[in-house]
């Protein structure tokens, strides 16, 4: 039987700032050269989508056009990262020595200074999620690819996966230029939310639950 619904969670491609292990959340930051080449090598590997919902970030807009040059991309601020503030652009070196951060490390519900908390966050990322749901409804597709970052995708991950998939938010290993496809076997399954099953893209990898 074919599914009644795939939904792909891509990461973005590489930027210098990856690169350097420099924490990169509403910076407006492009894809490195090696994030380029990465994602032209990889592009043919991906199968079609029907349209593409994107993070209206450079890097992720970028990363959907080398791609799914073809489909037709929507963008979204409700689609960013979570927003780390002044700790936007540095390191863990260069801030492991600051009491707030360490803090932070231990419960992420606390707020980086002039950022945004993990709760925020979270209800940011579900109303993204529900506006994603009602355009689908409205194009009334079976296809499609959400080309974003690596909290978002771990938030969808955490909440839409299978029973039988049991990982917490941190345990979710989304390389960036991969992600996962969310498969739903039935209509019935797309309406309870919770996907029939995962599968590793592009397909290179294994599948997971």
């Amino acid at each position: 039987m074919d599914d009644y619904m795939v939904i792909a969670c891509i990461r973005h491609g590489l930027t210098d700032e990856n690169e350097q292990g420099k924490y990169l959340g509403w910076t407006n930051s492009s894809l490195s050269r090696k994030g380029i080449e990465l994602l032209k090598r990889r592009n043919t590997l991906f199968e079609e989508y029907e349209r593409c919902f994107s993070s209206d970030l450079n890097r992720c807009i970028e990363t959907a056009h080398f791609l799914f040059p073809h489909a037709p991309l929507i963008s979204s601020s409700l689609l960013r990262e979570l927003h780390f503030g002044s700790w936007e652009g540095l390191t863990y070196e260069s801030l492991k020595e600051d009491d707030v951060y360490q803090e932070w490390i231990l419960d992420p519900s606390i707020s980086p200074p002039n950022g945004e908390g993990m709760n925020q966050f979270g209800n940011r990322v579900e109303l993204a999620w529900a506006q994603i749901i009602k355009q689908i409804e409205e194009h009334n597709g079976k296809r499609y690819a959400v080309i974003t970052h690596g909290g978002v995708i771990r938030h969808l991950l955490t909440s839409l996966s299978p029973k039988n998939v049991h990982r917490t938010f941190w345990e979710w290993e989304v390389n960036h230029g991969e992600g996962y496809e969310l498969v739903w076997k039935t209509e019935n399954d797309w309406r309870n939310q919770t996907c029939t099953s995962l599968r590793e893209v592009p397909l290179m990898g294994k599948a997971d639950g």
